[in-house]
């Protein structure tokens, strides 16, 4: 009975976090009003998680297959490894860059997710997973739609229908996800018809409003969704296996011919490719080059930035001007691999391995169309396939790490589910069990542990944004020397002194820069350049810039 409460109390903080962390903004207290909130909510729910975790810890342990426990635990193992003794900055790997928020914490907090997806092991908390992401379309689409009819009331710096995601890319990503589980919802003949009208209009809604964004990734998302949960419907109402054949054939062009439609080559070509696809194909380039320069330890959790300059190539340097950057390469995998070598990627492709076995096991053992499994499989499938394109935006992927633990836990719970099913109503005719006060103390700490770690950046941002309203040199400085801000932030600082020709304390923000971030470029830019610099400090930087870009053709030989 302690197991089954707390249990429960897991699954309904699991319940919250998907739809809290994708619509949680800060635009009037915070510079960044996007990704630091949503790691504050994401963290400080995850480490409830662990505090329950931890409470009951004998009788949650044997409830996974140990290849969950290995894969997860090597992961965050190796996340700490590579924070320690790789050569990036602790404060940045810890908490991210800023504007990606993507460092050990944020993934400790989703591994904490998928581990507690997994634990659940209830086919209803599977079901209303699938139904939170669905209903989180729904607010999510109306400030959509009032910013596509520029009504926003939020002054933000682009005007754009990004909804609570910050870039029109990650809005649509989104639409995307929400859409096929909506459409697959749509089949599910117990739902009032009413609602399935509703659900389908909202679908309209958001195809609009992924039309008006510009992006392709929601119509990628949803074609890839809705083609795999197709399948899974022919499959349990054709049984002839032609059809099915025939289905997998026609799929396997489609995705033959959109492969070759990146590279400019086919039919589909016109639709899929762009300028922007050949950036994508640079950021790759660099990823890659960087996890098979450090190919154990990568180099530094959410620290791409600082090597993408060197590890670009000449073709990416001059393909438009060497100012052309990024700090992440644009794939979830590579920006893993980049940030911890080969063991970390091995250990995230092994739980998807897991989610995938998982998955295959549930489909064998199905005779019946399950809506439910199929609109969690088919989005996250969906969500892979986006994740070789995109970034690791929080507010989107806890879905993808969501529904990663929630396969694993769905095949457990539908094991033998005849006698699972007179278990539970035996079960349910008992009176509920209140959680154990030790566990409910255990996990408010945790969760107050959590929060205290993403408040730190929280804070440190709300209090730049301050300093930079007011324009004030020293209350900038002063800001951006607490713990949490980031390299941007000193950035905008020093520039902010370059602004006013205040040269010495110009001087003295490069050299604490310098100090806390070694590969930053405009640091060692400002050295290069300021009249003040001794002569040899001047040239000694000026060969560093070559160092760190060796292909800028923008950049003094000296």
């Amino acid at each position: 009975m302690t197991n089954a409460s707390i249990s429960k109390r897991i699954g309904t903080i699991l319940l919250l976090v998907g739809p809290t962390t994708s619509l949680a903004i800060s635009p009037f207290s915070n510079f960044d009003p996007i990704n630091l909130v949503k790691l504050l909510f994401v963290t400080s729910l995850a480490f409830s998680v662990l505090g329950l975790f931890v409470s009951s810890v004998k009788q949650f342990i044997g409830r996974l297959p140990k290849s969950v426990w290995y894969a997860s635990g090597v992961f965050i193992l190796w996340s700490l490894v590579a924070m320690i003794f790789s050569d990036a900055p602790l404060n940045q790997q810890f908490w991210g860059v800023f504007g990606r928020n993507t460092g050990f914490l944020t993934y400790f907090s989703l591994i904490m997710m998928l581990v507690g997806s997994a634990l659940v092991q209830e086919k209803a908390f599977y079901r209303k997973l699938v139904e939170a992401l669905v209903l989180t379309a729904i607010p999510m689409t109306v400030y959509a739609a009032i910013q596509v009819a520029g009504r926003d009331p939020i002054q933000w710096s682009v005007m754009a229908p990004f909804a609570t995601l910050g870039n029109v890319n990650f809005s649509s990503a989104f639409f995307g996800l929400a859409s096929v589980c909506s459409v697959v919802l749509f089949l599910e003949k117990r739902i009032n018809v009413y609602l399935r009208v509703l659900i389908l209009f909202m679908v309209v809604i958001d195809f609009l409003i992924v039309l008006e964004t510009g992006s392709i990734q929601g119509f990628m998302i949803f074609i890839a969704g809705v083609g795999i949960a197709g399948y899974l419907w022919l499959r349990t109402k054709l049984k002839k296996r032609t059809y099915q054949v025939v289905y997998l054939g026609a799929g396997v062009i489609g995705f033959f011919f959109a492969s070759l439609a990146l590279g400019n080559i086919g039919p589909l070509a016109r639709f899929v490719f762009s300028e922007t696809v050949l950036y994508r194909f640079d950021y790759w380039v660099a990823g890659w080059n960087m996890t098979i320069r450090n190919p154990i330890l990568g180099v530094g959790l959410d620290s791409y930035g600082d090597w993408y300059r060197e590890l670009r190539g000449e073709v990416a340097t001059l393909r438009t001007t060497p100012d052309r950057i990024t700090n992440t390469a644009h794939n979830i995998y590579l920006d893993i691999s980049a940030s911890g070598g080969f063991p970390l990627l091995v250990c995230y492709l092994t739980l998807l391995a897991l989610a995938a076995r998982s998955s295959w096991l549930v489909m064998r053992r199905t005779k019946e169309f399950d809506p439910y499994f199929t609109a969690m499989f088919s989005a996250w499938l969906a969500y892979l396939i986006q994740a070789a394109i995109s970034i690791n935006q929080i507010g989107v992927g806890i879905w993808g790490w969501l529904f990663t633990g929630g396969l694993i836990g769905y095949e457990i719970a539908t094991r033998n589910e005849p006698e699972i099913s007179r278990h539970k109503r035996a079960e349910s005719r008992r009176p509920s069990s209140p959680m154990p006060a030790a566990s409910a103390l255990i996990g408010i700490l945790t969760f107050t542990l959590g929060f205290v770690l993403a408040f730190i950046p929280f804070s440190a941002d709300a209090k730049f944004k301050d300093a930079l309203q007011s324009n004030s040199l020293e209350s900038m400085k002063k800001s951006v020397n607490g713990l949490g801000s980031t390299a941007y932030q000193y950035e905008l600082a020093l520039d902010l002194a370059l602004k006013q020709n205040n040269e010495s304390e110009a001087v003295l923000l490069t050299e604490g820069l310098l100090a806390r971030y070694p590969r930053d470029f405009m640091a060692w830019q400002v050295r290069a350049l300021l009249p003040s610099v001794p002569t040899d400090q001047r040239l000694a930087a000026q060969r560093r810039l070559l160092e760190l870009d060796p292909f800028n053709n923008t950049l003094n030989r000296p």
